[in-house]
């Protein structure tokens, strides 16, 4: 069926990318619309009045690139379905699409477990068979995610381990210098308060590196200690202190060269 385009919301579960969106305009220009999106019925706003009309489901930027192209309708199918299948068909349309980052395609996934825990209740069909033999095993997430969306089932579980540890902070770090699988799973290993810290360094623009943290934290460590048993007999505390209170701002690591020093000073005065 055709939609008239003023008709049409769209989705907020995730914003549309303008380069996508140009990039779909020109080959809409050239070839038309090769697949409909896909839309249910819903209340909308037109001009600041609300009036019945079609919420996306799928198309986002089909719809977006449509629009900028002046066109007044779209092709599109209709969604009968409830609410938590609709987002179950938007959120597997998006986990097909490579442009998600790591923070994204995790936060999805842990949503699509959430709606698929609902849909398909670990109680379904427990019922022996009449032939007496195992009662039937209900398909796992990860089986159904990889049919569905064509995500590895390790890749799945990585993600949910992530999403898991991380909480809220998962969404925190979407489109930050932190939005990487390496840096993804060394926050999981930080202490929360660090964690936050280093989070909001990151959403005010900062590039920082949760990997470097946690590495730097040990090896630094390990340098001093090495450093420390080197020079003992050749450098006063005073002047050690000095150094690794530069040390301390510089490197953010307080606890650990704190520890380091105390170490330091106990083998001076077991020296002495």
């Amino acid at each position: 069926m055709k939609v008239n385009l003023r008709e049409i919301q769209l989705s907020k579960s995730r914003p549309t990318n303008p380069e996508t969106v140009n990039a779909l305009a020109a080959s809409m220009r050239e070839s038309g619309l090769i697949s409909p999106v896909i839309v249910r019925k819903g209340p909308i706003f037109d001009g600041g009045i609300m009036m019945q009309g079609y919420k996306v489901v799928v198309g986002n930027h089909r719809v977006s690139a449509a629009r900028a192209l002046g066109w007044e309708e779209i092709e599109a199918f209709l969604h009968d379905g409830d609410d938590l299948h609709a987002e179950l068909l938007e959120i597997d349309e998006n986990l097909q699409r490579a442009e998600l980052s790591p923070a994204q395609r995790s936060a999805s996934i842990a949503r699509r477990k959430e709606l698929w825990e609902v849909l398909h209740p670990e109680t379904a069909s427990r019922r022996i068979p009449a032939s007496g033999g195992p009662p039937p095993q209900p398909e796992s997430f990860a089986s159904n995610t990889e049919k569905a969306t064509g995500e590895d089932q390790r890749r799945t579980r990585e993600h949910l381990r992530r999403a898991e540890a991380l909480g809220p902070d998962l969404h925190a770090v979407i489109g930050t210098s932190l939005d990487k699988g390496v840096e993804l799973d060394a926050l999981k290993d930080m202490p929360a308060d660090e964690r936050r810290e280093l989070i909001d360094r990151a959403k005010a623009g900062e590039i920082v590196s949760a990997r470097l943290q946690v590495r730097n934290a040990d090896g630094y460590v390990s340098t001093l200690l090495a450093d420390f048993a080197r020079i003992a007999g050749k450098y006063s505390v005073e002047e050690v202190s000095d150094s690794i209170a530069r040390a301390q701002v510089n490197a953010n690591l307080h606890p650990y060269v704190e520890a380091v020093f105390n170490g330091f000073r106990a083998a001076r005065k077991r020296a002495a």
